[in-house]
């Protein structure tokens, strides 16, 4: 089983600091590499991380008994870890709700970054980002810094406050809502300790001393997972995003990382990069053996598909609103 970083004991601490509301994490024997947490109104548990993870990884455990009456949920598992022995005779039943599709690049076919370019770019484009990098480096004094392992405190408060103003200033431009700015202060109090522990790389790109590109990407083993990524729409023109790839795709190589996963969604810098496409699914576990645990079980199915059926059809895209910088940079100032 997979080092998960979303079930390390930081994770849980931190994850459970702001979001459990007073509720205790509960193990499961019959679910190995996973603790729950209760639903706050409904009989059934959750993941911890719940919808915050960038994949969850278990293993069933059909000798034990512990699932009796009971019904779990397991979200964000990606179709491409192992995740069970199954046995059509146990009476724990798993339900597979496919969600949002994932793209990744398995770096064992590469040898060298100039295998890398040679497999996401025709030879014309190819051509042309070549030239993008040899601007970009001659336009400006750039460097990489890839924290992973030690990191001092003064960095990363530094650090990390740029990251939220460019993704403030980001996601205002394109008016689209951002999930990771709303809860930023248990971003910034989880990512630190993760880094130390190495279960996060945290990729710089600077201009002299200035971040212009950054990165988090958690690491499983040998396997790193882009979770929050943007950059300075000021350096939009020389292709700074696609840079910040580029680089991480060679500390990558240079360190026998295995797979670079782009996580959830099929935007277009992550369709360039990739070379393999995966789906994340819901897990709902249960005893098939209870008829209150079957039904919640079923009725959880069937409501995860039909969101689902709704994020297929963009419905959720009309009920979102937009992050607002002025009004949130005006929200953090008055609270300063």
């Amino acid at each position: 089983m997979l080092n998960n970083p979303f079930a390390s004991k930081t994770y849980e601490t931190i994850w459970l600091k702001h979001f459990s509301n007073g509720a205790e994490a509960t193990t499961f024997g019959s679910v190995k590499g996973v603790k729950f947490v209760k639903h706050s109104k409904l009989p059934y548990y959750e993941n911890i991380g719940r919808n915050l993870t960038n994949g969850m990884t278990y293993q069933l455990d059909l000798k034990a008994d512990d699932l009796k009456g009971r019904v779990v949920v397991v979200y964000d598992v990606p179709d491409y870890f192992s995740t069970e022995s199954y046995d059509n005779s146990s009476n724990i039943k798993v339900n597979k709700i496919k969600q949002y599709k994932g793209l990744s690049s398995n770096l064992n076919e590469f040898e060298s970054l100039e295998d890398v370019l040679q497999s996401c770019f025709g030879s014309k484009s190819k051509s042309r980002f070549k030239g993008r990098v040899r601007q970009i480096e001659s336009s400006f004094n750039i460097s990489q810094k890839v924290y992973f392992g030690s990191i001092s405190k003064e960095e990363y408060k530094s650090d990390m406050q740029t990251l939220k103003e460019l993704l403030f200033k980001r996601f205002d431009q394109r008016n689209e809502h951002n999930t990771v700015l709303p809860i930023w202060s248990f971003y910034e109090e989880l990512i630190y300790d993760l880094i130390l522990e190495k279960k996060v790389v945290f990729n710089v790109i600077y201009d002299d001393n200035k971040p212009i590109a950054m990165s988090i990407n958690y690491v499983y083993d040998h396997i790193v997972v882009v979770a929050i990524r943007t950059f300075d729409i000021e350096y939009y023109k020389y292709n700074i995003g696609n840079y910040e790839v580029y680089k991480l795709f060679d500390w990558s190589l240079q360190n026998d990382i295995s797979e670079l996963d782009f996580s959830k969604g099929e935007v277009d810098y992550k369709r360039r990069w990739s070379n393999r496409e995966y789906t994340y699914e819901h897990h709902i576990i249960y005893d098939s053996k209870s008829l209150k645990a079957v039904l919640i079980g079923k009725s959880l199915s069937n409501l995860l598909k039909f969101k689902q059926y709704l994020r297929d059809k963009n419905v959720n895209t009309m009920y979102v609103k937009p992050v607002s910088y002025t009004h949130l940079r005006a929200h953090e100032t008055g609270r300063n």
